[in-house]
């Protein structure tokens, strides 16, 4: 980092997500080639009311604008930053939380233009959203209501955040051996769910080990149709799928066992192969984990 930065841009570091939430706002809002009064409060109330931006100084906040604005103007728009934004929010919360904001700050004039409309469809796509459940956060949007209606899907993922921990360590235990490599990966998944960022380390350790002891020599057949009574919804199905393939993926080997085990996962949770394709697509794009090849660009 130049002396500069380390002068002016305090707490503030461009691979910070919140950056990339006012990335996904602001594209939404030059979307339609017209930025009014209306989308600048929407953008204004969220940086002032969301809890993901407490804390933090109006000087670190407009640093994230300007970072994020420069971004845009040099992609020479929001539409060529969405792949960018969506690499920048690696949980299934993050990108929650942006497609909401890029809604509201769409709807937000009470018109929606077939502009915003190409990005927000964009924006769900890049994200791996179910349509399902992007429709639901637009009609919450543009009823007014969409924060409230995240905090309720928060209260829901908190339920069956046990069965996700769980089948990502079904997964590890999959070939019969749980690499170092594959708990690192199922550490990293739980680091980026905001759910369980309550939890020390010690006990996200814990929480870790109780479930790789809890599932190992367990019949998968068994488990996978437990796990789907609670995990029902066909959007948090396919993001169940994402966690293990990130372990799956973690110590860069491939072994029949785990191939097979995802293949029983498909059928539990009812997943077509492009599902499947895509879910591997986002997998091999977290950051957070040592992959084992190069991320696709």
């Amino acid at each position: 980092m130049s002396f500069l930065r380390k002068m002016f841009s305090g707490k503030v570091k461009t691979e910070d997500p919140r950056r990339f939430l006012i990335e996904a706002m602001l594209a939404a809002m030059e979307a339609d080639g017209d930025v009014d009064d209306t989308e600048m409060s929407t953008l204004q109330g969220n940086l002032e009311s969301h809890e993901l931006f407490a804390g933090l100084t109006p000087e670190e906040i407009q640093r994230f604008i300007d970072i994020a604005a420069d971004a845009i103007r040099e992609a020479g728009g929001g539409r060529a930053r969405i792949d960018a934004i969506a690499k920048g929010l690696p949980s299934r919360g993050q990108r929650l939380t942006a497609y909401a904001m890029a809604c509201e700050v769409c709807v937000s004039d009470r018109a929606l233009a077939e502009s915003e409309i190409d990005y927000l469809d964009a924006l769900m796509t890049a994200f791996g959203l179910d349509e399902a459940e992007a429709k639901e956060v637009f009609e919450s949007a543009r009823k007014h209501s969409g924060l409230l209606t995240l905090e309720e899907k928060t209260a829901k993922m908190r339920t069956m955040m046990p069965r996700f921990v769980d089948c990502m360590a079904l997964m590890a235990n999959a070939d019969g051996e749980v690499h170092h490599e594959e708990r690192m990966g199922i550490r990293a998944v739980l680091r980026n769910i905001p759910d369980m960022s309550v939890l020390t380390p010690d006990e996200l350790e814990q929480t870790i080990s109780a479930a790789l002891d809890r599932t190992a020599g367990k019949d998968v057949t068994t488990e996978l149709a437990g796990a789907a009574k609670v995990i029902d919804g066909a959007a948090d199905r396919y993001w169940t799928v994402v966690y293990m393939m990130i372990v799956a993926l973690a110590d860069g080997k491939s072994d029949w066992r785990e191939v097979a085990f995802l293949e029983a996962a498909r059928k539990t949770f009812g997943l077509s192969d492009y599902q499947m394709d895509v879910a591997m697509d986002t997998a091999r794009q977290f950051p957070a984990v040592e992959l084992g090849g190069e991320v696709p660009s």
